[in-house]
């Protein structure tokens, strides 16, 4: 098992028995070669031996400390295991170094997606930024009592998990719509980041006070609006005169798609990983913040099927044709001005609009907060847009129960 320390050694100046950088070399290995690499070290040789001995010392004892740790408890000590403990262990006094060290490991095993693991070092970096101009404690001070810092920069924050208190989600809260004007939903994403970590945290037995006790993480209505059934089918007319290879033909697929099934757009990107039989997916979610997430049997309509079959037919792929994000919004954008569609298109409308129709047509929200894959119906709900027609055609139907 090799582990990076972060610095280079010339082999001829390594001591193998004694696990040392050398500094001088012993008379057998006087050689040329040897001579000229210990020369274009310079006359620093010596204190960078020293140091890198240190490193090397420090992480013996961080592996002697993990076994001895295991041992005791009478454990079993996996290699898997070994490399959670050393890359994260040394960070349980620091909240900020345990949350990025477990964002990178999580995105290592392929636990998170790559957007995801850019969201939770995304809010990272806004913590730490809080941290600095919050005026709380630096590295230098890491276990003083919290004073000012005046120059400190936010990679020099730090947050100590004994410093954790029920004020830090409300005053993080504050500083994000105060100093960054974040929107309700981006700081309750910001906040479900946090939350996630603090879980782990406690599933690695670290003790603290829980900041979000007293703390309603709560979000309003998205910005986006689901199509209309009107736009819809003007969008698939559309589909069905494009030309088979064409750009905007394989971006309507994945988009079609994710309005007759919902799947959110992570999932959509992982469709050629994903199984299909008859008219079921089988699919593990990427976005969630639990190891025990099992496969998820899925039914889908024939609609959406369709759509995934023209992409494996004319794509020769498992799955949809991957364009980046940027893009993909720009494209959509494009073809609804062409086609005088009044909602604007986004790669999530397409999530909401499978909520509104399915709720349109009669559908269970129970049964939709499954098929969306929420665990509170407060959550679904934010996905259902009730419109005009909706609204007419439940008075409609009470008039005709009257009658």
């Amino acid at each position: 098992m090799n582990i990076p320390l972060g610095f280079a050694w010339p082999e001829v100046l390594w001591e193998k028995e004694l696990g040392k950088c050398l500094a001088k070399l012993p008379a057998a290995r006087r050689s040329p070669e040897a001579l000229e690499q210990l020369g274009a070290l310079g006359p620093e040789a010596g204190k960078k031996a020293a140091d890198h001995n240190l490193l090397i010392g420090q992480a013996l004892g961080t592996a002697n400390e993990i076994a001895i740790r295991y041992r005791l408890s009478n454990r079993h000590l996996t290699a898997d295991e070994f490399l959670r403990e050393y890359n994260t262990g040394a960070s349980k006094e620091d909240f900020l170094v345990y949350m990025g060290a477990r964002a990178d490991e999580r995105y290592r095993r392929g636990q998170i997606t790559q957007n995801t693991h850019k969201s939770h070092h995304s809010t990272l970096n806004k913590l730490r930024e809080f941290i600095a101009y919050g005026k709380r404690p630096t590295r230098s001070n890491l276990g003083k009592k919290p004073a000012p810092a005046p120059g400190s920069s936010p990679a020099d924050s730090v947050l100590p998990f004994c410093d954790l208190t029920h004020k830090l989600s409300h005053d993080f809260d504050a500083w994000l719509k105060t100093a960054c004007e974040s929107c309700q939903n981006t700081r309750s994403g910001r906040h479900r980041n946090v939350k996630a970590y603090l879980e782990l945290a406690r599933r690695d037995k670290i003790t603290f006070e829980d900041p979000y006790e007293y703390f309603v993480n709560s979000t309003v209505a998205g910005q986006w609006k689901a199509l209309t059934e009107a736009e819809l089918a003007k969008l698939e007319e559309h589909y069905n005169r494009l030309d088979v290879g064409s750009t905007h033909r394989h971006m309507l697929q994945k988009f079609l798609f994710s309005c007759h099934c919902g799947l959110r757009l992570g999932d959509l990107k992982q469709m050629a990983s994903v199984k299909v039989v008859g008219q079921q997916m089988v699919l593990q979610p990427h976005k969630t913040y639990r190891y025990d997430e099992k496969d998820l049997l899925l039914p889908i309509t024939k609609r959406a099927l369709r759509y995934l079959t023209d992409s494996q037919t004319e794509n020769e792929c498992e799955g949809f044709r991957i364009y980046s994000d940027q893009y993909t919004n720009r494209q959509l954008g494009i073809i609804g001005t062409n086609l005088r569609i009044e909602t604007k298109l986004h790669h999530h409308i397409g999530r909401e609009t499978f909520a509104t129709n399915f709720i349109r047509r009669g559908g269970k929200v129970e049964v939709l907060q499954k098929l969306l894959g929420h665990k509170k119906l407060s959550m679904t709900m934010k996905y259902v847009h009730v419109d005009e027609a909706m609204k007419q055609a439940e008075i409609d139907r009470l008039d005709e129960l009257d009658s």
